[in-house]
């Protein structure tokens, strides 16, 4: 019996801390679910910082939102059945920032919208402006790209030398958006440059 008692005393603490290992590992999965399904994003969402946007906006799935921006990763069907259908991409592929410093940055989020008759590729270009209370959507342009060779896809082209800064006076950034279309015998590629003014972006023509 002494034998008995002594064992239960030595489970007894084992057992207790794993319902504390179990209780730690479910408030921290209960507030990782709280973080990233906080109130939907939207043109007028004010996070705390541009990698906050940037997870927001990975984990946002156009398809089953009915938030204003589901309409950016949505295209019409173009095949006979179905046609002008509205098709939204189930989920965003990809969000990378592709410039920023602590006032502004310049994001580009791809979409594959599951079309039937030819593959669709959408990339949104957005301009995040830092306000006091955080970083929101100052402004945004969407791009698409449809056929078998289809992609769009967005690069920083501007860069500064020793002791200059991208987004100083006379040292804009600029973003290169390239799209290929079709494919199946005719394919073709165009791309254009985007930097901002403001509150606006601005697309760049040759001098």
């Amino acid at each position: 019996m002494e034998y008995v008692a002594k064992r239960r005393l030595l489970i007894k603490p084992v057992y207790a801390r794993g319902i504390v290992k179990t209780a730690i590992l479910f408030i921290a999965f209960a507030t990782l679910v709280l973080a990233t399904e906080g109130p939907e994003l939207n043109r007028k969402s004010v996070l705390d910082s541009v990698d906050r946007f940037v997870t927001a906006m990975k984990v946002f799935q156009p398809a089953t939102s009915k938030g204003e921006l589901a309409s950016l990763f949505t295209i019409p069907e173009m095949g006979e059945e179905n046609r002008g259908k509205p098709i939204a991409a189930p989920v965003v592929e990809s969000c990378d920032t592709i410039w920023s410093n602590d006032k502004s940055a310049l994001l580009f989020a791809t979409a594959n919208p599951p079309t039937v008759a030819t593959e669709s590729h959408i990339g949104v270009l957005f301009l995040l402006f830092h306000q006091r209370d955080g970083w929101r959507i100052a402004d945004l342009l969407r791009f698409t790209a449809t056929g078998k060779d289809a992609g769009v896809s967005a690069k920083l082209t501007a860069f500064a030398g020793s002791g200059r800064q991208l987004g100083s006076e006379g040292f804009d950034p600029v973003v290169t958006v390239n799209e290929s279309q079709g494919g199946r015998g005719y394919a073709y590629e165009t791309c254009a440059s985007y930097t901002f003014a403001g509150s606006k972006l601005k697309r760049l023509e040759l001098e």
